[in-house]
């Protein structure tokens, strides 16, 4: 008789993707995208720079590199976002007619404007490049345990992916950074990888966040033993992410979940824990009887709060960062931190969705003492933002440590009504300890 190995629980060859599951490039993508068009069509920045929101939204539709400046050109060209949503490969192919270019020409353009910008400005284009939390500690865990062996496939040129490697600390050998310069289908190059490692398909383990590039790796015969893992946290969509979850031969992986052990990624994330949201059915929708064009009437309230909500967020969010520069937390600690950040930011980014707020308009304008939140993208320690924010402002002085000290009296109608005697102390907690 004779019995089917047991599958085995972890990976020998562990494939990453790049962008939308170690880093979140947006601001870099849209920086460098107006560049190109700047460079390509003469277009000035000040007319794409209201584009960033519909531009971070549509970015999950991009494959490669050379359709981000594409996009935002249609964009400006007043195509709608729906239209562009349902059906960007059309569009792809009319916009690159109507613009006169070829996609070589705008992936040369591209890299040129990346290439330059590293050479006089390479702290600057780094600094634009997030990894995801708690992404870069695990990186050096799987590193130091010497299996998995890592590997990196991406469409991002594989010398870009180098330098942001090596700014966390990161060196992982040329050959395992497979960029752009492969110049072939991913799902080509995971057979080509398997034959060099020898190892067997079931060994290799690759997670990314595009669900189409995944039914391509899906359609190749000699790579259905292969586990594939949908990055819920990267450029994806809800419906995608729901597709993934119901698709049995897919595995619909969370952030919280990367830096668990490996037999964790086969069990299926639990829903969300605080906030329960889903999609509206029907039944919701007809008992609304609002415009299309007009927003909800508790959206102005809703805007206030969630904008509240989003400055503490980005205020503990900075105050992580921080604290894992001065080594005071633990990998651990790390993880759980930037999970329920992560967490937190999905929850305010669906609460906008359901009550048709742009997150973009998360923010307030405070007269001379700038915004609340930096205009363009989170704040983070150390990269100050040029025009000012509050948020900065706070953060500054926590980590600097502030006592206020004083009598404050309320009235009304020329009568005291209430006295408060204040003594409060406010800093981060790590100066306390």
């Amino acid at each position: 008789m004779e019995f089917a190995s047991p599958r085995r629980m972890s990976p020998r060859i562990l494939v990453l993707d790049f962008d939308g599951v170690l880093c979140d490039g947006r601001a870099e993508y849209f920086a460098s995208s107006c560049r190109v068009c700047a460079q390509v069509w003469g277009l000035a920045p000040a007319q794409l720079q209201p584009l960033q929101p519909a531009f971070n939204q549509l970015r999950p539709l991009i494959e490669t590199g050379w359709e981000m400046p594409l996009l935002l050109w249609g964009l400006q060209q007043g195509i709608p976002e729906d239209a562009l949503r349902q059906d960007w490969p059309g569009w792809r192919q009319r916009l690159l007619q109507q613009a006169g270019v070829s996609e070589r020409a705008l992936a040369q353009a591209l890299d040129e404007v990346r290439d330059r910008w590293l050479a006089e400005d390479r702290q600057g284009w780094l600094e634009l490049h997030r990894f995801y939390p708690g992404v870069t500690a695990w990186m050096r865990q799987v590193q130091a345990a010497g299996e998995p062996r890592l590997a990196i496939l991406s469409t991002k040129e594989g010398r870009f992916i180098q330098q942001l490697l090596l700014r966390e600390g990161i060196q992982l050998p040329r050959h395992r950074i497979l960029g752009k310069e492969v110049r072939a289908p991913k799902a080509a190059t995971l057979q080509r990888l398997l034959t060099a490692a020898q190892v067997a398909p079931e060994e290799l383990w690759f997670v990314e966040d595009r669900l189409q590039t995944l039914r391509q790796v899906q359609s190749v015969p000699e790579l259905e033993p292969v586990l594939l893992f949908l990055a819920g946290w990267g450029y994806n969509l809800p419906e995608e992410r729901e597709e993934a979850a119901r698709d049995p031969r897919l595995h619909l992986l969370s952030l919280e979940q990367l830096s668990q052990p490996f037999e964790q990624w086969l069990i299926p994330p639990p829903p969300s824990s605080g906030l329960a949201i889903s999609p509206a059915g029907p039944q919701d929708l007809s008992r609304v009887q609002a415009s299309p064009n007009r927003k909800r009437p508790e959206a102005g309230l809703a805007s206030l709060v969630l904008t509240l909500v989003e400055l503490l967020r980005q205020l503990m969010e900075a105050q992580v960062v921080r604290q894992m520069e001065a080594n005071r937390l633990s990998p651990e600690q790390i993880e759980r931190a930037g999970s329920s950040l992560q967490a937190l930011r999905q929850q305010i980014r669906q609460l906008c969705a359901l009550l048709e707020i742009d997150p973009a308009d998360l923010n307030l304008d405070l007269g001379d003492l700038g915004t609340l939140l930096p205009r363009q993208g989170d704040y983070y320690p150390g990269q100050p933002d040029g025009e000012g924010s509050l948020l900065e402002l706070l953060d500054r002085l926590i980590n600097t440590g502030i006592v206020v000290d004083g009598e404050l009296d309320l009235g009304l109608a020329d009568l005291s009504l209430i006295h408060a005697r204040l003594q409060l102390v406010l800093t981060s907690s790590a100066k306390l300890s």
